[in-house]
């Protein structure tokens, strides 16, 4: 949880709370006041401090609830689009094994009845694997991007999330 400048909320936090605690003490320590009224102003002073850090634990324990939903919100979505690039690339491998096997008994056909023919029929055979490849390529190329694409746009929108979630 770094800020702007590079600077930890935690840390900002515990160094305003030591500054305030050593502030406090020093204008205590330094008023003109009997001994009674010292150690009733110190009192005081603690109490204000011990509420002003249970105020600032609950504010802190909020937002790592809110920070924790928002990255399970986007691993969700993640995940979501990586099963639909995994499900693309199942779909289009399973076309291509269809596609060879059913060119493969094409070509055993053709050989067995004319060997004149073998030759046009394999270039065929050829032709029709390389046309489904090149169709699975780019619908694999195309669900690639896509999820690329979904994966920068999950993770920059929980950037801004969280960046809100702090800046509240």
């Amino acid at each position: 949880m770094s800020g702007k400048d590079g600077l930890d909320v935690k840390d900002f936090i515990i160094g305003g709370l030591i500054g305030g605690i050593i502030g406090s003490v020093t204008a205590l320590l330094l008023a003109p006041k009997s001994g009674k009224e010292l150690r009733g102003d110190l009192n005081d002073q603690v109490g204000v401090l011990k509420e002003k850090g249970t105020e600032w634990k609950d504010i802190a324990y909020e937002k790592g609830i809110e920070i924790g939903n928002v990255a399970k919100d986007k691993s969700g979505q993640l995940k979501d689009s990586a099963n639909d690039f995994v499900g693309v690339v199942k779909d289009k491998s399973q076309n291509i094994a269809d596609s060879i096997s059913k060119q493969s008994k094409n070509v055993k056909d053709v050989v067995l009845k004319n060997k004149e023919e073998n030759k046009e029929a394999a270039e065929k055979a050829v032709d029709a694997v390389e046309k489904d490849l090149d169709k699975a390529s780019k619908a694999v190329n195309d669900a690639s991007e896509k999820a690329k694409d979904e994966v920068k746009t999950a993770v920059k929108e929980g950037k801004e999330e969280t960046k809100k979630i702090i800046e509240k």
